[in-house]
């Protein structure tokens, strides 16, 4: 049985925030933390680390368990359904994920149809998760926002109370208590926030304790990285702020 596991999102195929993660649950672990799985909410977007984030994740056994996310989506849709992109996606998404398909290859692509989930539900012990990027209602295009009434996230855990925890994606980290159970959002993995460092959350799965951790990166060498690939400027501006 599980005992504790770690939760990102919004990762953006950001090699060097995935690694800051990891090398912080390993000193949390070294520290006495039982922390057996990592999950990752979203995985590839604006950061030039396609390739490399792929092979790490795919390499790493049951330890990294990959949630698709809204990109991660449309780069396994795009050699189908280009036209339909063309009209859901800005000009500037567009790039990102034109440039991801090319990166990830025939395997990487393969890997994100066949084995990233759209969503996870999982049982450890006495308590049922459920994990998605967006909403139980829209797996990956809605959006479980912060700071609202507890009647708002009443409605939405209601259809799937038999959880005891909603974890999803987005960029404020927060945690809620309802009467049907606990709504969680780790934050932001891949990118800063109006000065907030990048984060992820650390959940006991026996009594649903949750916290968070706060990592850094060198966000000069992801820069260097996006202008090397001759990625649009708006990658750069979304690296510091969060927004495009």
């Amino acid at each position: 049985m599980i005992m504790k596991i770690a939760v990102a999102s919004n990762l953006h195929g950001n090699l060097l925030a995935l690694s800051a993660m990891l090398g912080k649950v390993e000193k949390l672990k070294e520290d006495g933390e039982n922390i057996e799985k990592v999950y990752v909410l979203g995985i590839f977007g604006f950061f030039p680390y396609a390739r490399e984030v792929y092979e790490l994740i795919s390499g790493s056994g049951d330890y990294i368990k990959a949630i698709r996310g809204i990109y991660d989506h449309a780069i396994a849709r795009y050699s189908e359904d280009k036209e339909n992109l063309n009209q859901e996606l800005t000009e500037i998404e567009l790039k990102a994920v034109e440039w991801n398909y090319e990166s990830l290859g025939r395997e990487g692509r393969k890997w994100i149809r066949n084995y990233v989930p759209a969503f996870v539900a999982e049982k450890s012990g006495d308590n049922e998760f459920f994990m998605c990027y967006g909403s139980p209602f829209d797996l990956l295009k809605g959006e479980v926002l912060p700071s609202q009434p507890t009647a708002y996230y009443e409605t939405i855990l209601s259809p799937i109370r038999k959880y005891e925890m909603l974890v999803v994606a987005g960029k404020d980290r927060f945690i809620v208590e309802t009467k049907y159970g606990r709504v969680v959002c780790p934050g932001a993995i891949g990118y800063y926030r109006r000065d907030e460092k990048p984060s992820f959350a650390v959940i006991d799965t026996r009594n649903l304790d949750v916290y968070f951790e706060e990592v850094e990166f060198r966000r000069s060498e992801v820069e260097e990285r996006i202008k090397t690939e001759k990625l649009p400027e708006e990658f750069v501006n979304f690296l510091y702020h969060g927004k495009l």
